[in-house]
Parts: structure tokens; sequence; C-alpha cells
């Protein structure tokens, strides 16, 4: 009996794991495959041609940097406005918070295109489509979220004898912050420039409302590549949009424990 359930167990994680990683397995097979249509499982024949037409043709060096470059500004805006509320949120009387929240939540509550839709009549209007600026001011309504919720948690996580000792051995407010507050809390920053940056690197609807012959990013690249019917030169696209992912992923795995999250640690 104990066996038979080991089994069904191991047979079911296995289903799932299969599950999640079938579809990553299928770009990559098809960002290297020439002529492979119908019900033949594997190409007959693999090329690197389609690689070559996304760095060629497709410029996909530019796309990369454009994504990058706005994945950046999203986070410094993000972190620039996060950090300031979450902090009010966490260690001040702030009335309504509750109301704040679910202000805060809103775009991530609603549809992204009828948001999306909302954003760019606005952007057109203030002359901020097809900027870096406007692109990246339309992640951080997304990007926001994420952070406030993570930054509060680990503001509320630090313990206010800690700070009330450091202002007792006469550091100043602006000292306290750097030389206590910071360190204690970098875990959970970290962790929201990690969540900040793939929302933002992987955003596509409010991109696709508000980028522009110079503001194109990877995943709107990707969208116009099949739009055009280049299926493999989109999945080639779509495999060096993986690398970063994948990168942040290591570095959670690796850098970012459940109980590193909170900075500070009450009763300590």
């Amino acid at each position: 009996m104990h066996y038979a359930k080991k089994v069904l167990i191991i047979t079911f994680l296995l289903c799932i794991t299969i599950f999640i990683i079938s579809p990553f397995l299928m770009i990559i097979v098809t960002s290297f495959a020439r002529g492979w249509f119908g019900t033949q499982w594997m190409p007959q024949e693999w090329t690197f041609d389609w690689y070559q037409w996304a760095f060629q043709v497709a410029n996909i060096g530019a796309i990369l940097k454009n994504s990058i470059i706005i994945a950046v500004l999203a986070i410094a805006m993000s972190l620039f406005i996060g950090m300031a509320t979450a902090w009010a949120i966490a260690r001040r009387p702030v009335p309504g918070k509750e109301i704040l929240f679910s202000i805060i939540l809103l775009p991530r509550m609603i549809p992204p295109i009828t948001y999306a839709l909302g954003i760019s009549n606005i952007f057109y209007k203030l002359n901020l489509i097809d900027t870096y600026l406007g692109v990246s001011l339309a992640h951080v309504t997304l990007c926001l979220p994420f952070g406030i919720l993570i930054l509060s948690s680990t503001f509320e996580g630090l313990d206010q004898r800690i700070i009330e000792a450091a202002q007792v051995c006469g550091a100043s407010r602006w000292r306290t912050f750097f030389h206590v507050i910071l360190p204690l809390v970098m875990p959970g920053i970290l962790a929201a420039i990690i969540f900040t940056f793939t929302t933002s690197y992987n955003e596509f609807t409010l991109t696709i409302m508000t980028y522009g012959p110079h503001t194109v990013t990877l995943p709107v690249k990707t969208y116009l590549a099949i739009g055009d019917g280049y299926w493999e030169v989109a999945s080639a696209i779509s495999t060096i949009l993986l690398i970063p992912s994948l990168i942040v992923l290591i570095i959670i795995q690796r850098l970012l424990k459940p109980e590193k999250i909170v900075g500070g640690f009450k009763g300590v």
C-alpha cells in the first residue's frame, strides 16, 4: 500500500512537470527545426537559420536593449514610489489603509486590456507613446503592487527597538536608515526588484498599447513575428526571451529564501 502511494505521488508530480515543461520544449525544438509540420514527432532537419534571422533581420539586439532599459526604468520608479508608500503603510497610522491597498491593486484586478486602453488615451495626449518613459511608466502600474506588498511586509517585520537603539547611540535619521534599516530590509528590496523586473520584462498588453517603432520589446516582437507567419523566428525570439527569465529564477532560488523576505525579525 505504501509503495503504491509513493508511485502514485511520483506519477502525479511527473505529469505536472511534463505539463509545465512541454510548451517550453516545444518552443525550443521549433526554433531549431526546418519544415516541421504535420504529425511528425521530431523534425527531420535542424538549423540555426531562425536565430540568424532573429538577430540580423528582426534586430533582436536592439529590441533586447529596449526591454532591459524599460525594465530598469520601471524598477527605479517602482522602488522610488513603493518604498515611501510601503513605509507609510507599514510604520505609520494611515487612515483608509484598506481603501489605499484596493486602489493600488486595482490595475491587477481588472482585465489588462481595459486598463491599457485608458492608459493609451492619456499617454497619446501627453506625447508619451513610443518613449522609454511612457512604456516603463505604464509597466509601473503593474509592478508597483508587487513592490508595495513585499516592501510593506518587510517594513512591518522591522523591530522598532533596533531603530530606537541606533538613535539612542547618536545616529542621525539618515545614518540610521543607511546603516541600520537598509541592510535589514535589503532582502525585501531585492525581492521587489526581481518581481518588478520579471513583470516589466514579460509585459505585453500595456506595451502593445504604448510602444512604437523605437520601443519594441521582445514580447511585442514575438507577437508581430507570429502575426507575419514566422513561427520559427517567433520561437527563436521566445527562446531568447526565456534566458533572462531563467537567470532571474535561479537568483530567486539561490538568494531569496522565504524567511529572508521579511527584513527584520521581531523579538530578536
